[in-house]
């Protein structure tokens, strides 16, 4: 199967037989289009069903099924997919589509014929499967005994058959969004349309990055009653829900695009904070605790609230009341909890043999985390901004941050080895390089020479097209090399090499680093889009959690994988993490 690509679509042209699985995903609604014409997941959002089992297209012609080597392409860009089968004197197009709103899956299919022509399409279930509603334009017959729906048609010419259906919608239901078909599909269009690709995704391939990235953050964002924000993929439903850390990757796309939807993603992680300013690592859509007490939540929620003030300039927001408190109170209330867990080193300490309590939830790192004590340095220098914009007094925190910054330089550097180790606990010293310390980089933590050091053991140890040490070939940028040595402190999936937080590819991470190689003045396209295509040459069209050549990959349209869709915005600008002052 060739892929390639035209005006932000992904484009594929193969045989009729072959999978071309695209997740999409909306409010109410998720389903995987097989790139055949059907469906290998349906999910309701509101109900938490999942009817799993796959549906299936079949088509015949004056009696003939269209066979499977049949010639076929499919372009797929937002929350649609379209195909299209070719053949001797004849042409079949289809295109399916969800909308951001409906419980409903919309299909329109296109006969084009030379001649007088039947053609048959028979649409339904696996036995597994409940039937749906379905409403269709053309007379069809229902088959109960194979769970199909069955349509025959004459064409001499061209003749377009629109149908909607839906599992949990009722006749009356899709007979209303057929009456509206066309409103619908253009709609669905024009959302594609209305993405501005930015000059910096250059060639076709870049563009559909940049489409793919953005529509994965677009797709995942939620409403459930005064709920609103970004879930962490479409596997993460049931419960719904919405991550401290998760949102904050995610949201860094929506400041190019729509930053109101940041602005509702924090309203919903303040509703999640504890009364003692402690925070889980999620919201549900209770807004209840998912796994409290996490160490990078506190630092995620106080940078989001500042990243959004200082670029909207949205200042009395920070008075904005939830809960009897305002937002800066909120804020002021997190990091002082968060401030507890720093000890005499002015650093946080993960206590405990089993904790696990951050980003690399199936890693025991325990003692000093460069990646958490970074986000917390991180928090700190918000806090203070925070601060002085609204008249209070911020010493407190800038002192905390200068102490932080000069314990991670004094504790974490390695100077042998060039680079941020992991962690230290105690006596024992994690001292791979893992790729979530490149944020003492973009957070101006360490000096120019550094930074440069610390990006050139990156690139020689963690851009597996450089690391001549690791077996796995060439598949980007590897979370974490060597792999972890402490025995047990990497567990289920993470406890294999090459797998999940233990080498894996994570697509939001390979942003990021290629984020850090642009404001450093070096090549970053390899880091940003190496996952993609990697991906796509294996069949993979929707940005994926992480992936590895050894292992399976983690499930697709996973929110925070969208974050090459802000590098693009960002490129040839000031660091979206400089010290500046708030607007």
């Amino acid at each position: 199967m060739k892929v390639s690509f035209l005006n932000g679509r992904i484009v594929t042209d193969g045989y009729f037989y072959e999978d071309v699985p695209y997740d999409v995903s909306a409010n109410n609604l998720s389903v995987c289009f097989d790139g055949k014409g059907g469906l290998s997941k349906y999910l309701s959002v509101r109900s938490g069903k999942n009817y799993s089992a796959r549906s299936m297209l079949s088509l015949y012609k004056n009696g003939e099924q269209i066979g499977a080597y049949t010639a076929k392409q499919t372009k797929m860009a937002g929350r649609m997919q379209e195909l299209c089968l070719s053949g001797d004197g004849y042409r079949v197009e289809l295109q399916q589509f969800i909308t951001k709103d409906d419980d409903a899956v919309f299909v329109e299919i296109t006969f084009f014929a030379e001649k007088a022509t039947k053609f048959t399409l028979l649409y339904g279930a696996g036995d597994s499967f409940e039937m749906p509603s379905f409403s269709c334009n053309a007379p069809y017959k229902r088959a109960e005994e194979n769970l199909y729906f069955q349509l025959d048609v004459q064409v001499n010419g061209e003749m377009r058959i629109p149908f909607v259906f839906a599992y949990e919608g009722n006749q009356a239901y899709c007979d209303g969004l057929l009456s509206v078909f066309d409103k619908k599909a253009e709609a669905a269009r024009q959302e594609i349309d209305d993405v501005v690709i930015p000059a910096s995704a250059q060639t076709e391939e870049e563009k559909a990055l940049y489409l793919s990235a953005m529509f994965c953050c677009l797709e995942n964002y939620k409403q459930y009653g005064s709920w609103e924000g970004f879930v962490a993929g479409c596997h993460y439903l049931e419960p719904l829900r919405t991550y401290y850390r998760d949102s904050y990757w995610t949201v860094l796309s929506m400041y190019a695009y729509d930053i109101s939807l940041v602005k509702r993603q924090i309203r919903t992680l303040t509703r999640g904070v504890a009364k003692d300013g402690s925070c889980p690592s999620a919201v549900k859509k209770d807004f209840s605790s998912f796994w409290g007490g996490h160490y990078d939540s506190p630092s995620f929620f106080v940078m989001m609230v500042y990243d959004y003030v200082n670029h909207s300039g949205d200042l009395a927001f920070l008075q904005e009341q939830i809960n009897s408190k305002s937002i800066l109170e909120w804020c002021l209330l997190v990091i002082n909890k968060q401030m507890e867990r720093a000890d005499e080193t002015g650093l946080l300490y993960k206590a405990g043999p089993y904790n696990k309590l951050d980003w690399t939830d199936e890693v025991n790192r325990n003692g000093y985390v460069t990646y958490d004590e970074a986000l917390y340095y991180r928090a700190l220098r918000c806090m203070e901004k925070l601060c002085v914009t609204c008249g209070k007094d911020g010493v407190l925190y800038q002192k905390a941050a200068d102490k932080v910054q000069k314990a991670i330089n004094t504790i974490l550097w390695d100077e042998e080895k060039g680079y941020y180790i992991n962690y230290v606990d105690g006596d024992f010293t994690e001292d791979n390089l893992s790729v979530d310390t490149v944020l003492v980089y973009l957070f101006g933590i360490a000096d120019e020479e550094r930074s440069n050091r610390m990006l050139d053991a990156m690139e020689r140890l963690l851009e597996t097209k450089n690391n001549t040490l690791q077996q796995a070939g060439d598949y980007g940028i590897m979370c974490v090399y060597p792999f972890y040595k402490r025995i047990g402190a990497a567990y289920f999936k993470s406890s294999q090499d090459y797998e999940y937080h233990n080498g894996g590819n994570w697509p939001y991470w390979s942003a990021m680093y290629a984020y850090a190689k642009h404001l450093a003045g070096r090549d970053y396209r390899y880091a940003l889009k190496s996952w993609f295509s990697y991906n796509l040459e294996r069949g993979i069209f929707t940005p994926v959690e992480y992936f590895s050549p050894c292992r399976k990959s983690g499930s697709t349209l996973q929110a925070w994988s969208g974050a090459a869709a802000f590098v693009y915005d960002r490129i040839g600008k000031q660091s979206f993490f400089a010290p500046n002052t708030l607007i």
